[in-house]
This record gives structure tokens, sequence and C-alpha cells, in this order.
């Protein structure tokens, strides 16, 4: 192959290559080996379809035969409730709050061809809002009031200390 050859299925700068083609170069062995790649073969490898990182996330720790497929995440994001859902629809819901960014679910919901309104929801009605973890950040991404989690009761007055405050007549802000 060229350099412009490389440098156009690639995404490596011509500059980049020029300095990998010195001799001295520690890339050198590396640009060899690209010179003589076969076009045709860069162009196979290229199109070989990649398993999506999302199947790999939510099928992590799942037997072979019980794997989520394209259909069955499709299928699960499609409903707007979490009590509608079956079992392994849940499991899916599970993984997916728990084990994903909330900063991946543009491309979760432009892989998977689902509505974010949908995810949205099935947050709302899922347990997962009462996870101190899996809550603050994905209230945060839905724009929802945070609920007052059993850890963040650090803030709330004991009922003693407020009945001491009221005979001094003083008032806790």
């Amino acid at each position: 192959m060229t350099q412009v050859e490389i440098s156009k299925y690639l995404e490596i700068p011509l500059t980049t290559l020029n300095d990998w083609k010195k001799e001295d170069s520690n890339r050198n062995k590396l640009y060899q080996l690209l010179i003589h790649l076969d076009k045709k073969e860069l162009q196979n490898i290229s199109e070989k379809k990649v398993t999506h990182r999302f199947f790999h996330i939510l099928n992590r720790n799942i037997d072979e035969h019980f794997k989520f497929t394209y259909s069955d995440i499709k299928k699960a994001f499609n409903k707007s409730k979490y009590d509608d859902a079956s079992i392994k629809e849940q499991s899916i819901y599970s993984k997916f709050f728990k084990e994903l960014s909330p900063d991946e679910l543009e491309e979760f919901i432009s892989t998977f061809d689902i509505s974010k309104r949908d995810v949205k929801n099935i947050y709302i009605t899922s347990p997962f809002r009462s996870l101190t973890g899996v809550a603050k950040s994905w209230d945060k991404r839905f724009r929802l009031k945070h609920l007052p989690l059993n850890g963040d009761n650090e803030n709330i007055v004991p009922l003693a200390l407020q009945n001491i405050l009221k005979r001094k007549k003083i008032v806790h802000v």
C-alpha cells in the first residue's frame, strides 16, 4: 500500500507516516508492515463486524445460552415501565443502570434505536432510584429531583435537639 492509502484507510497523517518511514524511527517496523499490507486485506479487516461493547457489558458473567441479543435489549427498552418487564428484561435494566455510565446513553439509544423517554420512564419506575451510587448520576442525567435516601439524612436535626432549640427559642435553619 502507498502512504496515501494508509493515511486514507487508517486515518494516520502523512507527516506521521513520514516520521515512521525514517530508519532511526522506533515505528519504522510498523511502517514497513503497513506498506506491505494488501489493500483488500485491510478493507476486509476494517469491514469486519465487531461485537459492540454494550453487548460485552450487558452479557458479562452470563452463560452462553442466556446471553442477551440485540432484539432482547431492544424489546426490553421498548417498554415504558419496569414492572411490565419480564425477569430477563429486568436483569437487562439492572446491568444497564448499574454498569453503564449516563454519558453513554446517547450512543446506546442510537445503537438500539430506542426512545430516551422510555429509558427515563423505566428508570423512574425501577428500584434503581433508591440505590445511592446509581441514583445520583442517573437522576442528574434525566434532570430528576434526587430522592432523599437513607444515607442523605445527615442534615436532619434529631427530634430531641429540635425540642431543646424550641425551648431556647432558637430556630434551626
